[in-house]
């Protein structure tokens, strides 16, 4: 894919850049954007394909991003389209709770960067990293995950729902953790629900232990 068929197949409607859409990435304001420079690059051949880089400035915080964007070509399809790419782009994910295990919130701080940067495979791949570690710190053996997964249930440690949810999810992201030739990767849809999953594992885990924690404590 080359970066002329940028905006040719999704995006956002309409040939002017989506400012509305754009969120900062140092202070987290949406569509509050100046743009102050503005250049393009027009398709050699003739076509009505270009690209264009702007330079937006931030209402709220007054920090520079840079938008790299083009609009679908007039005449080629007409559908009235555009996407965009931004540097520095916003990360609403910069850290992990203080009470979870560093080496466990760091990969759910990477599985959720890769939502958010619409990497879905590495996202699964992180998250089904994160479910094992998860399992492990808490004692779990077997040979695989399935075996670790089934003995967190065994020790009453997940609830049967649970050990069949962590299956389903497990079965997800195998295709990214043992790729094959020709694979497509893990989708959208699978990877969140992989990464939704290790969030919830993350609450039954040590957000509840942590709550009747401090609960006790206070009480005490």
């Amino acid at each position: 894919m080359s970066w002329w068929d940028l905006g040719e197949w999704t995006g956002f409607p309409g040939h002017e850049l989506a400012t509305y859409m754009v969120v900062c990435a140092f202070c987290g304001e949406k569509g509050n954007f100046e743009i102050t420079q503005h250049l393009e690059r027009k398709k050699p051949g003739g076509e009505s394909k270009k690209l264009n880089y702007d330079t937006l400035k931030c209402g709220h915080c007054g920090n520079y991003m840079f938008a790299f964007w083009s609009a679908d070509a007039m005449g080629i399809g007409g559908r009235g389209m555009h996407d965009f790419k931004l540097l520095p782009w916003h990360r609403s994910t910069t850290d992990h709770p203080k009470h979870w295990p560093s080496d466990v919130g760091n990969y759910w701080v990477e599985a959720r960067r890769s939502i958010e940067g619409k990497n879905w495979t590495a996202a699964a791949l992180m998250a089904r990293s994160a479910v094992q570690l998860v399992a492990r710190a808490h004692g779990a053996t077997g040979n695989n995950l399935k075996e670790e997964i089934d003995d967190l249930a065994a020790k009453g440690l997940i609830l049967p729902s649970m050990k069949e949810f962590a299956h389903e999810v497990r079965v997800l992201a195998n295709e990214g953790t043992h790729p094959q030739p020709g694979t497509k990767g893990t989708s959208e849809k699978d990877a969140n629900d992989v990464v939704e999953f290790l969030s919830f594992l993350m609450t039954v885990m040590y957000n509840l232990p942590e709550q009747i924690k401090v609960y006790r404590k206070r009480k005490g």
